[in-house]
């Protein structure tokens, strides 16, 4: 993927290839953000205002894949000849001017026809009614590595192996018993280990040296049978009381400190800038995020993976009072408060 992206911005620095981001349906600068309805206005604003491109700042706002450019009047910015395919623009810049471009590789762009009235692929020359449906088209030509799991595409065979041992939901993630390394694929797997291999729990009481599979365990233990008091974490300032020391010290910071992050769109707080950060997509129209299988889109990466589940016919998660079964952990509890709430802890 690194070589078809070098290759792009060589493209892009040399050639009149705009490149542009499409978050909804406008067509968005990746310059200066500003946004066009339509192709002719989006190319007479890169005439005018970005005759000079610095192709780092193109690449900022891309999170993955191939940069999106309007092809529709390619031109050498070196000596003026016109284009009408990116792949021959590519081989003038290589052939013709020297410039380095390894033409054993894909150029790394996707090429769009934008006219005022028609909108085309730049491949097959297929025409679409709007711009969203020509993106969705055109990445039918790049991503052709398919997960067969979640469905999520990809461009290379290499960009798919690393999805699936890195990122699909749909992988079991295999686990290690930390002592006697025995894999276990499945919570369920860890479970049958700890409750046969009693050596194996890692969580030690210090009072009467049982053994726990997990710390909640170790602690409901202590507390029931021997007496030892929930530790909680009072702050010294206001009194409040916190179960948990995160808690405690995001409360600190931002109540009784000056270093905490102020949103400026907001009353919100934070105690950390990649909270605000992470906060701030609230107030920001732009959904980069797009679900490949009903084209709903997110704001947030995080939120995507997990919208992936509804589209899932594994279902990871079921009730053991009466056997039903969900594909997110979050109807899974929303059940189980609703139907089994006199038996979970949550």
């Amino acid at each position: 993927m690194h070589i078809a992206k070098r290759n792009a911005q060589t493209v892009i620095q040399y050639t009149t290839a705009y490149p542009f981001r499409l978050p909804e349906s406008s067509i968005v600068c990746v310059y200066c953000c500003e946004s066009f309805v339509d192709g002719p206005l989006f190319r007479n604003h890169m005439d005018s205002d970005h005759k000079n491109v610095n192709v780092k700042v193109a690449y900022a706002h891309l999170h993955e894949g191939f940069i999106k450019a309007d092809c529709t009047s390619i031109r050498c910015r070196i000596c003026s000849q016109t284009f009408d395919i990116v792949n021959e623009a590519a081989r003038h810049l290589n052939e013709i001017h020297n410039q380095r471009i390894d033409l054993e590789f894909s150029v790394g762009i996707q090429p769009f026809w934008m006219e005022k009235d028609k909108l085309s692929c730049a491949i097959c020359r297929t025409n679409c009614s709007n711009i969203r449906s020509l993106s969705r088209h055109i990445q039918e030509h790049f991503f052709q590595c398919t997960c067969e799991l979640c469905g999520k595409s990809f461009a290379t065979s290499a960009s798919l192996q690393k999805h699936l041992e890195f990122a699909c939901p749909l992988v079991p993630k295999q686990k290690r018993c930390r002592k006697c390394k025995i894999p276990l694929y499945s919570s369920d797997d860890q479970k049958k280990h700890f409750e046969m291999s009693v050596n194996c729990r890692q969580h030690l009481c210090s009072v009467c040296g049982e053994r726990f599979s997990n710390w909640k365990l170790k602690i409901s233990h202590m507390e029931n049978t021997h007496g030892v008091p929930k530790k909680v974490y009072p702050c010294p300032e206001c009194g409040l009381v916190f179960k948990k020391p995160n808690k405690f010290r995001a409360h600190f910071k931002i109540v009784h400190t000056h270093e905490h992050f102020d949103c400026p769109s907001c009353e919100r707080k934070f105690d950390s800038k990649y909270y605000l950060d992470r906060h701030m997509v609230v107030h920001s129209n732009e959904r980069l995020f797009f679900c490949d299988v009903c084209s709903k889109s997110f704001p947030r990466k995080y939120t995507l993976r997990q919208h992936m589940w509804i589209h899932s016919e594994v279902k990871l998660y079921e009730c053991k009072m009466c056997d039903k079964q969900f594909n997110q952990k979050v109807s899974w509890k929303t059940h189980m408060k609703s139907y089994h709430s006199d038996l979970c802890d949550f």
